[in-house]
């Protein structure tokens, strides 16, 4: 896993979280974020989680008026990038 912070200028600070794990199919991207949606429905809800740590995540980010977004290749990883807004002068205080 590698995590990158970066600047945007002096408004916005983004942090991507990068991973080489198995991936993740395009036909599930857009729905990574939606409250109980879960890839697998095989897995069981004990050992496979409800489907509600992105979406709890997003509406987190949301709320600090930032933005999440999702890029990933079936067996190549993802990569999870969050935007938020930066105040400098507020920073150093």
């Amino acid at each position: 896993m590698e995590v990158l912070i970066e600047r945007q200028g002096d408004q916005h600070l983004r942090v991507s979280v990068r991973d080489t794990g198995m991936g993740i199919d395009a036909a599930h991207l857009p729905f990574l974020f939606e409250r109980f949606y879960r890839m697998d429905e095989a897995r069981a809800r004990n050992s496979g989680g409800m489907g509600l740590g992105l979406a709890i995540a997003k509406q987190l980010i949301l709320a600090h008026e930032g933005t999440i977004e999702v890029s990933s290749r079936l067996g190549e990883g993802s990569v999870f990038t969050v935007t938020l807004p930066f105040n400098k002068h507020a920073a150093s205080e």
